[in-house]
């Protein structure tokens, strides 16, 4: 309802869009940052469990695992806001109300 009262008084998409995008981008950062929290703690006991496995060897490749972590959770919470967000904007507000 949020997004129908800021289009009958004027703001364009890009305004109305903008918040809910930028706050979907923290949550998709922390839940990114929790994503690789738990994917460390998960490698690390796997490692002192099974050390045959050396699952901590090689750094670059945990860095690229750890970006690529962080880089797809920004980005689908991104993406999903914004195809939601659209989704409102072009929405009647007949259609809205059933």
């Amino acid at each position: 309802f949020t997004i129908k009262t800021m289009q009958m008084v004027g703001a364009t998409k890009k305004f109305i869009r903008q918040p809910f995008v930028w706050k979907s981008v923290r949550l998709g950062i922390v839940g990114a940052i929790v994503a690789m929290m738990g994917m460390g703690m998960v490698l690390y006991y796997l490692n002192q469990s099974f050390p045959q496995l050396q699952l901590l060897g090689d750094p670059v490749l945990l860095a690229v695992l750890f970006i690529f972590i962080f880089l797809m959770g920004v980005l689908i919470t991104w993406i999903s806001t914004f195809i939601a967000t659209q989704r409102f904007l072009n929405l009647r507000t007949d259609d809205l109300y059933y």
